[in-house]
This record gives structure tokens, C-alpha cells and sequence, in this order.
């Protein structure tokens, strides 16, 4: 199985930008024989799309799972007959979540999970900004997977639910929005995300957003097993990583 990851850019609020963004490395990936491409944390609305006014991000920016942009992503999924995981600020049953949903190669959802710390939200948010009670283990092409969004895996009451996982699956899913310049990540940042793989056996897919601004995400996407660095494709630029899951 082939898993890439696309550390690609991410625009707040524009869904045409976004969805064009992802076709480009869908295109990619399909090149490279590719069977499941990963994008970051939020990816379709953009990290800072919610303005956590309720009125406006419930009825403006909240997506249902069969709203026009997602019905669009199901069909890119079988117009390059990849499976596609993404990002995305969820409308369910008018609560506001910070879902990741991922699709198989026919448009069918594999999986959606909701963010279950609460990293995505100000304090100040009220209770409709809700978040997921469990991390789910799915099935893709006779392997087992789960995922956990970014600040997740750094809440120290959720690792021993994420690390009884581990003899159930395959590999962890780890997509992020990392606000790091590259100097941050190379100096420090990288060794602290690498290091706390080392506290799963499995291997742990990590990809991130890229951003414009000199001040928020620059991308980069892993694969680390155990703090061993498999693959890697570093921060600075547009890119997609290409690994070969066996």
C-alpha cells in the first residue's frame, strides 16, 4: 500500500482554493501509484476559518458531510481512484466539530473522527463547539488504522486510550496545524514531535498544513516508527511525501 502525504497549502475560508489545492496533489500522488492520500488538520475551511461566533461559523463555515465541497472531494476520490483523508469543521446535528473524514476510492466515507481534545477551540467557545468522545479504528485495504488530530497525542490524560490501540492497528494517523518557522522546527520542535513517536511501536504518519504567512505553517510530513525517522520531507514548501506501507 502506497500513503502519501500532502503538506500543501490551506487557505482560510476558500473552499474553491482549497479543493484546487487538492487536486494538484491528487494528480501527484495518482502518478506515483499512490492508494490513500493524507491532508493536515482543518484542511478544507482552513485552521483559522472559525470565528467561534456560533451564528456565523454554524451557518458560514461548519460543513455537513454531504455538503457540496465534500460531495466534490467523494468525487475526486473516484475520478483518481485514490482514498483521501482531510481536515474539516464539522456540522453535525449543529454542533460545530474538528472532524478528520476519510474516504475510499469509490467516495464512500472509510471513516470520520471528531477531534477529542480541545486544542481547536478558544475558552471562550461555547458549548456547541463539542468534541469526540473516542478514536476509531477502521479498515483499509487489509490494514488497520486509527488517527489523532495534533494536540491530541501531547494530552497526557488521552495516551494510555491511544496507546492501548496499539496492538490493534497497523499505523497512527497524525494530521497537524503546526504554527512553527522552519528555524523553531529544525532547532527543537522536530526532535520533540520525532520523540513522542518513540511512545508507540507502530509506525505514526504525520503531515502538516502550509501557509503563506511567515508567521504559520510551513508543512513537512513524516513517518516515524519507535523515534526512527523512515521518511521525510521537510518543511519550507509544497510537497508530498511517498511511502510504501508494508
Amino acid at each position: 500500500m502506497i500513503i502519501s502525504l500532502a503538506a500543501t497549502l490551506s487557505v482560510d475560508n476558500d473552499l474553491e482554493a482549497n479543493l484546487n489545492s487538492m487536486e494538484k496533489m491528487l494528480a501527484e500522488a495518482k502518478k506515483d501509484r499512490s492508494d490513500l492520500v493524507l491532508f493536515g488538520e482543518a484542511f478544507l475551511q482552513g485552521f483559522n476559518g472559525l470565528t467561534f461566533d456560533y451564528e456565523h461559523d454554524i451557518n458560514k463555515i461548519a460543513l455537513g458531510t454531504k455538503s457540496p465541497a465534500i460531495t466534490k472531494i467523494r468525487q475526486l476520490a473516484i475520478k483518481y481512484d485514490l482514498a483521501i483523508g482531510f481536515g474539516f469543521y464539522e456540522n453535525d446535528h449543529s454542533g460545530i466539530f474538528a472532524s478528520y473524514m476519510i474516504v475510499d476510492k469509490k467516495g464512500e466515507t472509510l471513516v470520520k473522527y471528531q477531534r477529542v481534545s480541545p486544542g481547536a477551540w478558544i475558552p471562550e467557545a461555547n458549548v456547541e463547539y463539542r468534541r469526540g468522545k473516542e478514536f476509531p479504528v477502521f479498515e483499509f485495504m487489509g490494514k488497520r488504522f486509527t488517527i489523532m488530530v495534533c494536540g491530541d497525542f501531547w494530552e497526557d490524560e488521552l495516551l494510555d486510550t491511544i496507546v492501548q490501540l496499539d496492538p490493534q492497528v497497523g499505523a497512527f494517523f497524525w494530521p497537524v496545524h503546526c504554527d512553527y518557522t522552519e528555524e523553531d522546527w529544525k532547532e527543537s520542535e522536530h526532535k520533540a514531535y520525532r520523540h513522542r513517536s518513540q511512545i508507540l511501536a507502530k509506525p505514526v504518519f504525520f503531515v502538516n498544513n502550509f501557509r503563506t504567512e511567515a508567521d504559520e505553517a510551513k508543512g513537512g510530513a513524516y513517518v516515524w516508527r519507535q523515534g526512527t525517522e523512515l521518511a521525510a520531507l521537510e518543511p519550507g514548501q509544497e510537497g508530498l511525501l511517498r511511502y510504501d506501507f508494508k
